[in-house]
């Protein structure tokens, strides 16, 4: 009896241990990736309160003393205010041209499901598999053609055209998961079809609203590809166009004074990230679990 008890509590004993090496495994495979992610954002305060001097002996190490000089000379040697306007005005482009219509689209093909609306929304999601860097050379020339080449327009629109697809898919899964008895409420109350969008349908997803506004800001805000195509006046660079030009002009002989450019170019979205991550986090667990 006592063996057969001490096989038993040996046996059980295997599922917790089991579990125990899962989650140490997954808790250190999250931390690898979150180091991954953190690490590059601390490598430019290690020379952004350094003289050059010092950051050329020293690259790694803490600094003597805290110098905010390179901050403003790096706001003066690469206009950084004219950078953050640029970037902003194509931020709140994208945002006012890919939010609206995607709900729109998304409550469409929500709720007035058919045979076309089925075939359109395949063709809007197809979009979303057609990568930016295939689409290069017909999108600069289609930019071109309709008079916007080199304004920051130009720049927005395409970026609408690309979020457009996915932020579709988010509100109509948002959408489809709302009761129907809502909109026809709405209806019979006298509510017409903008009226039920607006007031009813659009209020309700809130989360995909914030989520997919935050998300386009952040990624109108770090996109480098398209404006470095479609961009050539040096007054319209936005700010990663404007950091790479000062990179490539003086390497790395100016390493604090870059360290602080992309410490300020940063500091937008890393802000907007902490103030809004609660909404960041709602918006996709509900678009996941809804979807």
């Amino acid at each position: 009896m006592k063996a057969q008890a001490r096989t038993v509590s040996y046996n059980e004993g295997w599922p917790g241990q089991r579990a125990t090496v899962s989650s140490f495994t997954i808790n250190f495979l999250l931390i690898i990736l979150a180091l991954l992610v953190i690490l590059p954002l601390l490598i430019p305060w290690f020379s952004v309160f350094k003289t050059q001097l010092e950051y050329s002996y020293h690259p790694w190490s803490l600094p003597e003393k805290i110098r905010w000089e390179n901050f403003k000379e790096a706001w003066v040697a690469i206009d950084i205010g004219r950078g953050l306007l640029n970037t902003f005005y194509v931020c709140l482009g994208a945002i006012a041209c890919t939010v609206p219509s995607a709900a729109m689209a998304g409550y469409v093909f929500a709720r007035y499901r058919n045979r076309i609306t089925e075939v359109i929304f395949y063709l809007v999601m197809a979009g979303y598999f057609v990568p930016v860097q295939m689409c290069l050379i017909p999108l600069y020339q289609l930019v071109g053609n309709l008079g916007i080449g080199n304004t920051l327009p130009g720049v927005f629109f395409p970026m609408t055209a690309f979020g457009i697809p996915f932020w579709t898919i988010i509100y109509r899964s948002f959408f489809t998961s709302l009761p129907g008895e809502l909109a026809e409420a709405a209806r019979i109350d006298g509510a017409g079809h903008f009226a039920t969008f607006f007031r009813v349908m659009l209020p309700l997803a809130r989360p995909a609203t914030v989520l997919a506004t935050l998300m386009v800001f952040m990624g109108s805000w770090n996109d480098y590809l398209l404006s470095l195509i479609l961009l050539n006046d040096l007054k319209l660079f936005t700010m990663q166009l404007r950091i790479a030009q000062f990179l490539n002009n003086y390497g790395v002989t100016r390493m604090p004074r870059y360290a602080a450019a992309v410490i300020i170019a940063s500091a937008p979205t890393i802000l907007l990230y902490l103030i809004g991550h609660r909404w960041i986090i709602q918006g996709t667990l509900a678009g996941a679990l809804k979807g």
